[in-house]
């Protein structure tokens, strides 16, 4: 049977939302013909606020006064794509034909300071994520790790932690010099679906590079004293989970 993370990472309000819109999970999608994409618009803006208060369905987005649903949490962490308060955005949306339905739906978003971009729905407004098509935008799948160089580092695992909105959860390791440093890890649900357990005071060793375009320190692999690894992603940020 496999080992349970800790319920440090099980108590993650995250980790809740993103098994809850699992791949199979409940939420219709907005489909091309229930959008108008004639009336397609640009929001650029401040995230004041990510909202995940539409039930089983996929969350949305504050900028300003303007509400934008976006995508499944899962869908966005598979394509390494994070949203925050306080993100500058520039986002491609468009409104729904339903009278009853005052929302925007994010077609394409785009990160003013990482310059990362992910598009969620096709020209016809069908969502990417139930129709098998490869994402579209240059940087959808990240890109900033390309062609950095990867390091070994050891230590006694602090904390795992999870960020604020739809963010992977994060990993704090004290090393042998008294240093503490921080790694953006996976998708809990790869976390919790491993064979790898992680809980503080561990002593792992970490292979990860760093983000040229937000100074991110990202781990590639996790190995736990006992030799198990879990893959993360490769040299060039490409998650290992898909």
């Amino acid at each position: 049977m496999k080992n349970k993370l800790t319920a440090v990472l099980l108590a993650l309000t995250a980790a809740g939302i993103c098994l809850a819109q699992g791949h199979n999970g409940p939420g219709a999608a907005m489909t091309g013909s229930a959008l108008n994409m004639a009336g397609v618009q640009t929001v650029s803006g401040t995230v004041s606020a990510v909202n995940f208060g539409f039930g089983m369905q996929y969350p949305s987005i504050m900028i300003g006064k303007i509400q934008i649903k976006v995508a499944p949490v899962w869908y966005l962490l598979d394509k390494n794509f994070e949203i925050k308060a306080g993100d500058a955005l520039k986002v491609v949306a468009a409104p729904s034909n339903l009278a009853a339905d005052p929302y925007l739906y994010a077609v394409e978003i785009t990160n003013a300071a990482t310059k990362l971009s992910i598009v969620l729905r096709d020209a016809s407004g069908v969502p990417l994520w139930t129709n098998g098509h490869a994402p579209g935008g240059p940087n959808a799948d990240g890109g900033c790790l390309e062609g950095a160089a990867a390091t070994l580092t050891s230590g006694t695992v602090e904390q795992i932690s999870s960020g604020l909105g739809i963010q992977m959860p994060t990993l704090t390791l004290k090393t042998a010099e008294g240093k503490l440093l921080t790694f953006k890890l996976g998708p809990e649900r790869v976390l919790l679906d491993s064979d790898l357990e992680i809980k503080p005071g561990d002593l792992v060793t970490i292979k990860y590079a760093v983000a040229s375009c937000s100074e991110e320190l990202v781990a590639l692999s996790v190995t736990n004293a006992a030799g198990t690894t879990l893959v993360l992603r490769d040299d060039n940020d490409k998650p290992a989970w898909r």
